[in-house]
């Protein structure tokens, strides 16, 4: 054989070669059309093999979202018979054996996802049993277009106690389907649609599979060709602590009541019901992780599972409580005086005040207009103090001793004179502990916040920044405000030496026996040198652990904790002078070496009577577990890196 000879039979043998492989990518990677009622031609079709979603654990390995088997009767729009009667008498059936009417199936056919691709199954019906299933797929066997399938659904434990972190998976929407459809899914898959079932849903969702088969003109497979497996999705494992998460739910529920019931008892007529609603946050100091994140009210995942079919969906989305809002991280307030140790550790930094500094509160403090002299301004400390040093100062939370702070004190009548922060150094602190911005917190819907200046008042308001504007912003009120995580963000960096961590509820991922950790986030340092920082630590310390703190209520018997309470005034004011209040409080523990930082908020109440004892309870909790148990997981490197 000659070499020419030689080259045209290789040619031959390549193009044949190319030609069988176009053919089996074809049959592997297309689903061909099926050919029309009453051919006896027999297709390729590929069938997708759904592949297992990842469960979400807990740090300690309790399974909190798992898959369950989902019976349901489908209809693939573009597999009906093209002609008229045909098609009706298809759905006919469906409406025979299902009990859904013909005019909803009709309209399924035609609306969401069935106008962009006419060969994704629409379901029509679910909810049935096995024994259901298996009738049905008889009865339904020799109508063209209809299967009868088995979905695995998502089913969450925990009841309420965890439905705004693990969210819901639900179908695509039609609104979304070319990106996923340019993504690689198939336009029936249901996709991760809130909390960390949206945001980690590329590692749940794994890899889908197809087997290839002979069908008949009706759908029905003659021979198995080949297949493809699904690879399972990673398993979640999240950061929270259920046990924990249960008995901050608890104590936050019991703050609730008895912040609501404070309020309701004053001699005050409110037109409009109080809202019950409030948050607390539990973070490891070391690491970022959440170890307890609760908001109330809240919901139940499983409403939007799919699973029942007497879920109230709407009721929950018109609830005037709000209860899909999480208030730990999606809504703001002011802080009032949780912000005071903040504002304290910036003065100490910019030299305005030492541990010695000596301020005197008579129960208020009086500014002169300086537009007319004639009209005197009265700022109010909610006692009187006397003379307070800085660890007095926070001990006692005067709030004139925080007007000198962050706004100074200029009386020409006495001469007497205290240069204060002003209000760009408060804020670009404030901006340093993380407020005014999200946290980078893994779930979706995060507020910010607001940390004003006098840039922000003039384009906002049109009105020049004054000093009482900078004297409520030293005491946590006017226009701050921040959310929970944020301040419990702040309270970790205090303790742990000026990390502002980027907190989470993801720990890590599992892969059959092997488990990868997330690492550790820094999202900066805060500029304040060690020294100070120590000195706001002791002054939270003696706020919580002496006789006069006003945080006392916060701190268990046998642990020693940092702790600052606050009381934020908000809404109109009352016939009787007074204000509604928030109550807040914000710690850590244990004093020497700081594992977890923590924050509660009511949204009525005080933080010394209401919101410490639910620090008080979360705190006892921790420390105090109700069982010894072992994590499934390692621990990840932490090195480096008003009353």
């Amino acid at each position: 054989m000659n070499d020419a000879r030689l080259l045209i039979l290789q040619f031959v043998v390549a193009v044949a070669l190319v030609t069988l492989s176009v053919q089996l990518v074809r049959m592997h990677l297309v689903e061909l059309p099926i050919p029309p009622a009453g051919s006896d031609a027999l297709s390729v079709r590929e069938i997708p093999i759904e592949a297992p979603r990842g469960l979400v654990l807990d740090r300690d390995g309790e399974v909190l979202a798992r898959n369950v088997p989902l019976f349901t009767v489908a209809v693939v729009p573009g597999e009906l018979p093209t002609d008229a009667a045909g098609r009706r008498s298809a759905l006919l059936a469906v409406e025979q054996q299902t009990g859904v009417p013909l005019r909803t199936l009709e309209r399924a056919m035609v609306t969401g996802l069935a106008t962009i691709d006419p060969l994704v199954p629409v379901e029509v019906y679910r909810g049935f049993n096995l024994q259901d299933a298996i009738a049905l797929r008889a009865a339904l066997a020799a109508t063209p277009g209809v299967r009868v399938q088995t979905r695995a659904m998502r089913l969450y434990s925990g009841g309420e106690l965890l439905g705004h972190v693990l969210g819901h998976v639900g179908p695509i929407p039609a609104e979304g389907a070319e990106e996923y459809l340019a993504a690689g899914y198939r336009l029936d898959e249901r996709v991760g649609q809130s909390g960390v079932e949206a945001v980690y849903e590329s590692q749940l969702r794994g890899q889908l599979g197809h087997r290839v088969v002979l069908a008949d003109p009706t759908g029905r497979e003659v021979e198995h060709l080949t297949q493809v497996d699904a690879v399972a999705g990673a398993d979640l494992v999240l950061s929270i602590d259920v046990d924990l998460q249960r008995a901050t739910a608890e104590a936050l529920e019991q703050g609730l009541d008895a912040g609501l019931e404070a309020a309701l008892s004053l001699e005050i007529r409110h037109d409009q019901p109080l809202e019950r609603i409030g948050a607390a946050v539990v973070i490891d100091v070391r690491t970022g992780e959440l170890l307890a994140m609760v908001s109330s009210p809240s919901y139940d995942a499983n409403t939007f599972s799919g699973l029942d079919p007497d879920a109230d969906t709407v009721a929950l989305l018109t609830d005037a409580g709000r209860p899909l809002v999480h208030r730990a991280f999606q809504e703001v307030r002011s802080p009032g005086s949780i912000f005071k140790p903040l504002v304290g550790a910036a003065a100490l930094q910019e030299g305005i005040a030492t541990p010695l500094t000596q301020i005197r509160s008579t129960g208020s403090l009086t500014v002169r207009s300086i537009y007319d002299p004639d009209v005197i301004y009265v700022f109010k400390d909610w006692t009187v103090h006397g003379v307070l040093d800085f660890y007095g100062g926070l001990v006692r939370s005067s709030d004139v001793y925080y007007y000198y702070l962050a706004g100074g004190y200029d009386d020409p009548d006495d001469e007497t004179s205290f240069e204060g922060l002003g209000v760009e150094r408060v804020a670009r602190y404030g901006r340093e502990f993380g407020l005014g911005a999200p946290t980078g917190l893994d779930l979706p819907g995060e507020a910010g916040g607001l940390m004003p200046d006098r840039e922000w008042k003039e384009a906002t308001y049109g009105e020049p920044w004054v000093l009482g504007d900078t004297y409520t912003l030293g005491i946590g009120q006017g226009y701050l405000t921040v959310t929970p995580l944020q301040m419990a963000v702040a309270a970790a960096a205090i303790a742990n030496g000026g990390e502002v961590l980027v907190p989470r509820v993801a720990r890590g991922f599992r892969m059959g026996d092997e488990v990868q950790l997330l690492p550790r986030e820094v999202a900066g340092l805060l500029p304040i040198d060690a020294e100070h920082l120590a000195v706001v630590r002791e002054a939270m310390k003696r706020t919580a652990d002496g006789p006069l703190g006003t945080a006392r209520r916060g701190e268990p018997e046998g642990i020693t904790i940092g702790g600052k309470t606050g009381t934020a005034e908000f809404g109109p004011q009352h016939p009787d002078d007074e204000f509604d209040t928030h109550g807040w409080f914000i710690a850590f523990a244990p004093y020497d070496e700081p594992e977890i930082a923590l924050a509660v908020y009511l949204n009525h109440g005080s933080g010394a009577l209401h919101a410490a004892p639910v620090a008080h309870d979360i705190l006892y909790a921790y420390f105090n577990p109700p069982t010894a148990q072992v994590g499934t997981l390692a621990s990840p490197d932490t090195t480096g890196g008003a009353p």
